[in-house]
């Protein structure tokens, strides 16, 4: 009988350094984050975590949460307009976090749809100090 190794590599991670947006021509422009993202950056962080959370949760709009018998947050139920405001407030922060060196409008028609939201996590971790962007090698 032989063995089974579980071989899962660990992935080393970073912070978001780059993004790359393309124009409508097709051009690819490399924005480059900051060499230092200043502490503004890490308290619009925080700032939208509360926002994300009174956003998702049920909650009486003073910071005050319904919780269930376990005492877990109740979901709130998503709306269109809920979800593109937490998506607004993501986007003006990745903005923020580059920044400024591109606008939210830039953002929304050149980066590419399938790795949007992974993007937008990743500088919203990267501002909290979490490396959360896998090295390529």
């Amino acid at each position: 009988m032989t063995e089974e190794l579980n071989l899962e590599q660990e992935v080393e991670k970073d912070f978001l350094k780059e993004i790359t947006l393309v124009n409508s021509a097709g051009a690819e422009r490399t924005i480059t984050a900051p060499k230092v993202i200043p502490g503004r950056v890490y308290r619009k962080a925080i700032s939208l975590g509360y926002k994300e959370r009174k956003l998702t949760y049920k909650n009486d709009g003073k910071g005050k949460y319904e919780l269930d018998e376990e005492g877990n947050f109740i979901p709130e139920r998503f709306t269109e307009e809920k979800e593109l405001e937490l998506l607004n407030i993501y986007e003006e922060f990745i903005v923020e976090y580059f920044n400024n060196q591109f606008t939210v409008e830039d953002l929304q028609d050149g980066l590419d749809a399938r790795v949007y939201q992974e993007t937008l996590l990743h500088a919203y971790h990267s501002a909290l100090g979490n490396r959360t962007v896998p090295v390529k090698k």
